[in-house]
């Protein structure tokens, strides 16, 4: 706007009146921190890398599925019916995602901090490290961890109270706690969280009981059959002679499926992938002073070494060969026609780089192979004279320059091959196989089945954030996300008396509540607590208050930003006040704050005189002080009933 007019003409001034406006921010985004069984978006590793998804598809196809359960006993009747089943969860990410979408949950974060497969040691500092890249994030206002619930009594504590302090220090976010299994009552939980920022966190007992779909295979259940009592095998269950043979080409099919998984992770390749390895190779190589003999001949040695190692699935002689016969013959003509012809092209490049780069010296795949199996490699390894003209450069820094080149495209090629022709393929096999016996074996598919749909129990912290976003998104975060019904929940793992609800939900000692879970004739499982873990602090005792303190905090900071640096006089101030005075009238009237009048619900005061001295002018602060009257839940609805004396 001019504020010194020369030119004569006429001159617009718009002239703002109105006070900007408060933008309530999410309240029910939760970050998951634990083991998935991968993290990546298939060109990023995503581990301890905070991923924001919106559907448990999308968390499938960065973090994949659910960890294999652990069946630990399959029991069937004399006539081969499943009867009943134990199966136990090592991890409890995947179905915490699952019962978080189940009762209501929508956007989340996730934070892998390792694969949950078998060999895994869960860590208190893997979790610290997860909730450390958390602290980078300013969206995620829950913290969660359903693995935790594996660690130890202390290191569990550990990790909670580190979840404690970064929601205090940020005043964003929400602790949502589990207890142990075996700690229904929280005499542990009470003893091991401390009394540091108590108002940021709330857990809840006991772990559910779901019935959640299982993937349920071959090796889930071999070997933990009892048969009226006694363990047989699955082969023992049938005396057909077709079904056993089908057994035993799925026991050869598992077998080699996790031989070719096994021998692909010996190859050294970061995550499994043959192609990180070389990239990683090849990253040194184009390192400054990276070129070098040593640098090339580690390239070329990791090529040879996918070779010797298909070579070795398909030896006879190998004790490291594949034993599946059909899969076997598919991989040793894969050699002839996919492998053989590329491996001798990489020969006679690394015969060359030999012949024409002083220093170096090839490596002998014959040596390393089957050679019989490989006519065209051993051809070319044994040419008089190396193929000519492959590298023609002036010196020897170019030459392996340009030999790296030529090596690039052949990995290429190679890496395809054994993606689809070896793992992918080892795969199929037992996919098919078993889908095969379990049309062709009745008995199997019932156990497979029954397996699948048997309960298991799990820590109820996922489907307790689904409810907060369910509430949330129906009612509003000053509802308190309690008396509300779970889904997908068969039973609670627990049942409480009357005593032992009083202590769970008032702590005369420390005021640690620990929010119940119950189930109710006629209701279902419903969650019925509704403290933080400050249930004695008559400020904090409510989740909903602690929430919506933390929205409303988070939402005023957001909108106040934009006067940072501005004038602090009274032209500031209305506007800040009168924006601020607009966002809280709007939350009073959809019930978030007590009172029949606004003045009566909250309070927003700032200027000189009133919450600024001249002093703190003078240093650059702007105080701006806000009360509020929310809303708390009736958690005791006392009914009086007396006599009255007929009076006609």
């Amino acid at each position: 706007m001019a504020t010194v007019y020369k030119t004569p003409g006429v001159y617009v001034e718009e002239i703002p009146k109105l006070p900007p406006s408060v933008a309530q921010v999410e309240t029910a985004l939760p970050a998951f921190i634990g083991y998935t069984k991968k993290a990546t978006d298939g060109t990023t590793d995503l581990t301890k890398k905070p991923k924001r998804i919106s559907s448990l598809v999308e968390f499938e196809q960065y973090f994949g599925g659910g960890a294999a359960p652990t069946v630990t006993e399959v029991n069937v009747d004399s006539n081969n019916n499943f009867v009943s089943a134990k199966v136990n969860n090592s991890f409890y990410m995947y179905d915490a995602l699952r019962m978080f979408y189940a009762n209501g949950g929508g956007d989340c974060y996730i934070v892998s901090v390792g694969k949950s497969e078998t060999g895994t040691t869960v860590l208190p500092a893997h979790f610290t490290d997860g909730m450390a890249e958390l602290e980078k994030e300013d969206a995620p206002t829950i913290i969660l961890f359903p693995d935790a619930v594996a660690l130890n009594d202390t290191d569990i504590a550990t990790v909670q109270q580190a979840a404690l302090l970064q929601c205090a220090n940020l005043q964003d976010r929400f602790g949502l706690f589990d207890v142990k299994q075996a700690d229904t009552l929280g005499a542990t939980f009470r003893n091991n969280v401390g009394i540091n920022n108590l108002r940021y966190g709330a857990v809840y007992t006991p772990w559910l009981k779901v019935s959640l779909p299982k993937t349920i295979r071959y090796t889930d259940v071999q070997t933990v059959i009892n048969r009226a009592g006694i363990s047989v095998t699955l082969a023992a269950l049938t005396t057909d002679a077709d079904v056993q043979a089908l057994i035993g080409k799925t026991e050869q099919s598992y077998t080699d499926n996790t031989l070719v998984t096994t021998k692909t992770k010996a190859l050294n390749p970061p995550n499994g992938v043959l192609s990180d390895k070389f990239a990683s190779l090849l990253a040194t190589f184009n390192a400054p002073a990276g070129n070098t003999d040593g640098n090339l001949q580690n390239l070329f040695d990791f090529v040879l070494s996918i070779g010797n190692q298909v070579d070795d699935f398909i030896n006879a002689a190998s004790p490291n060969g594949i034993t599946n016969p059909d899969f076997k013959a598919d991989l040793e003509a894969a050699v002839l026609s996919n492998f053989d012809p590329v491996f001798a092209e990489v020969v006679a490049l690394n015969k060359e780089a030999d012949d024409d780069i002083a220093a170096y010296a090839d490596t002998d795949f014959i040596a390393m192979i089957t050679a019989a199996d490989w006519p065209q490699s051993n051809t070319a390894a044994g040419a008089a004279v190396p193929v000519p003209g492959l590298i023609d450069e002036a010196n020897d820094n170019d030459r392996r320059i340009a030999a790296v080149n030529l090596l690039q495209p052949l990995f290429d090629e190679i890496n395809t091959a054994y993606i689809n022709l070896i793992v992918n393929s080892a795969s199929s096999y037992t996919k098919t196989l078993d889908d095969s016996l379990a049309l062709a074996f009745p008995a199997y598919k019932s156990i497979v089945t029954g397996v699948s749909n048997s309960m298991t129990v799990m820590p109820p912290s996922g489907a307790i954030a689904g409810v907060y976003a369910q509430v949330d998104r129906t009612r509003g975060v000053w509802k308190a996300p309690a008396n509300v019904s779970l889904n997908n929940v068969v039973a609670p793992d627990a049942v409480f008396t009357a005593a032992q609800l009083d202590n769970l939900n008032v702590d005369a000692v420390a005021g640690k509540s620990v929010n119940a879970i119950r189930s109710f004739t006629g209701k279902g499982t419903l969650v019925f607590g509704a403290r933080t873990l400050a249930g004695n602090d008559n400020e904090w005792r409510y989740i909903s208050v602690r929430r919506f303190f933390n929205m409303v905090e988070e939402s005023c900071k957001k909108s106040t930003e934009p006067f940072v640096f501005e004038p602090n006089d009274a032209n500031t101030w209305v506007k800040v006040q009168g924006m601020i005075e607009n966002f809280l009238t709007v939350l009073w009237r959809q019930g978030a704050l007590q009172g029949a009048k606004p003045e009566h619900a909250f309070y927003v005061a700032v200027g000189l005189g009133k919450t600024m001295t001249p002093l703190d002018i003078l240093e650059g602060r702007m105080i701006v002080e806000i009360g509020m009257a929310v809303v708390r839940p009736a958690e005791f609805i006392i009914l009086q009933f007396s006599h009255k004396m007929a009076e006609s």
